[in-house]
Order: C-alpha cells, then structure tokens, then sequence
C-alpha cells in the first residue's frame, strides 16, 4: 500500500505535454520573429519620398520634337516613377516623341528617340494597306526625294513634269502639275551609299505608297512619260484618313486603260 504523501512517479504521457506545449510556443514565437523581420526588410527595401522627374507640361504628339517648354519637373512618389524615367530636362534635347505622350505624363526612355527613323519601326507581318487600296512601289531619290528625308509613315504630294506635245502639237511647252497629294508612304527602301546632308543612313532608291488600283494605272502612265518629283507635308498637315478615291477611278479592281486623252482629262495639263 503506498504510504500518504508519498508523491506519485511521473509516467511518460505527463511528460510529453509540457514538451509539446513548449514546441508549439517556440515555434509560434519563431513565426512571429520571422514575420517581424520579413516587414522591416520590405519596408526597407520599398522606395520612399518623392522622386524629382520630367513630365509632359502639355500634350506631346506622336513624331514631334521635343523642346524645353514640352516639359517640367514635378515630384511623384517613388512607387509611382516608370522605369528608367528621365530626371533632368536636358536629357531630352534633340529627342522626339515615338507616341503620344500627354500632360503631367512622366516620361521614360521608351517613350522617346534620338532618331526620327526610329519612330516608325515596321512591327507588323502585313503591310497597312487599307481596305480598297494596294501598295505600291515609286522611284526617289536625293533631289527627287525631298533629300532623303521622306520616312515611313510620312504623307507626300506628287508632282508631275510633263510636255503638252503628249497631248497637243500646237503650243507644247513644260507644265508642272500635284497630280496626288497626301499620299502615305508605308515603306522606304534599301538604302543606298550616298548619304544625304545630315542623315545617318543613305538616301533611299524607292518609297512604297498605298492608292487605289485604278489610281497606280496613271501613276504608271507618268512615270513613263513625265517626270516625278516629290514634297514633303509638315506633320501637322498629315490626312490619316484615307482620301476618298476619284469617281472615275473607284476601287482596286477597276480595268482603266490611261492614255493621254484621260490623264489630260484629270488633270488639265493643256491650260497651264
């Protein structure tokens, strides 16, 4: 008989408890030293404050220069600064716009170019060519071709030089007429060795264009028989929306045989 007061031995499942009350308890307090620590390294390495950036003080378009009243400086926090955003006005001197940029946007590298070539890249598989329209391929040159400065994704207006004798004996004499305006250039080609005045690439032999079928017919008759030169529209003035085609020459499949007889019809050549 176990004598009173005599205290009662310890067995194993009594000594297991308070182990396992100190495991949870050392692990719960793990957890939460490892929790702790996780934020102050978050929030140390989250950036802070406001970061002094340039901006867009009005809209930019797409393809213009940028000069030193486009922007301003303004503050944004840190969370908030694009990547490889520009801190300093004068980094963008000489640059342009490759898209819209617009007001109290901050401006990043991406957005600009150094080069006005660059600005319309071909990304695409497919020519633009819209609907109703075919693409189609024009000689140039330095003097004919505004001096290499015509780019893809330029408008130009067409200028024919021609002799009344194609169309009259009586009188002939040279006559200058803008047989096509606005006409966009969706591709310049291979370039050549000459380069042009201030470009960093050589003057281009040909540029492709988007018209009507009917349209390219009497480009062809020119080409052959007049001479072609080319101006250059200011980037204010392009007409992105495609012109309306002539009535008399409406769509791609139009079967028009050009001759002289039409073209002086369209375009007058005999009063100048």
């Amino acid at each position: 008989m176990a004598t009173i007061g005599q205290s009662r031995p310890l067995t194993p499942t009594s000594m297991r408890t308070p182990l396992f009350i100190f495991g949870v308890a050392l692990a719960l307090v793990a957890f939460l030293v490892m929790f702790a620590f996780g934020i102050v390294f978050v929030s140390r390495t989250q950036p802070t404050g406001t970061v002094p950036v340039v901006v867009a003080k009005s809209d930019i378009d797409a393809r213009a220069s940028i000069g030193p009243d486009d922007l301003t400086i303004s503050s944004l926090p840190a969370s908030a600064v694009p990547p490889n955003a520009i801190l300093h006005i004068s980094q963008l001197t000489g640059m342009w716009a490759v898209v819209q940029i617009y007001k109290g946007q901050a401006i990043s590298a991406n957005l600009v170019a150094a080069n006005p070539d660059d600005l319309t890249a071909a990304t695409s598989a497919y020519l633009p060519i819209p609907a109703g329209y075919v693409a189609a391929t024009l000689p140039t040159g330095e003097q004919q071709g505004v001096g290499g400065y015509i780019h893809q994704g330029d408008y130009i207006n067409v200028i024919a030089v021609t002799n009344t004798a194609l169309f009259s004996p009586r009188n002939p004499r040279s006559v200058a007429r803008t047989v096509f305006s606005s006409v966009h250039v969706i591709r310049v080609g291979p370039q050549s060795l000459v380069q042009g005045q201030g470009q960093a690439q050589g003057v281009s032999s040909s540029i492709t264009v988007v018209m009507t079928q009917c349209d390219w017919n009497y480009m062809e008759w020119l080409l052959i028989n007049a001479t072609l030169k080319y101006t250059l529209l200011a980037y204010h003035d392009y007409n992105t929306t495609p012109p309306q085609p002539d009535a008399s020459c409406p769509s791609t499949s139009a079967s028009v045989i050009v001759g002289p007889g039409l073209v002086d019809a369209r375009w007058h050549f005999l009063e100048g």
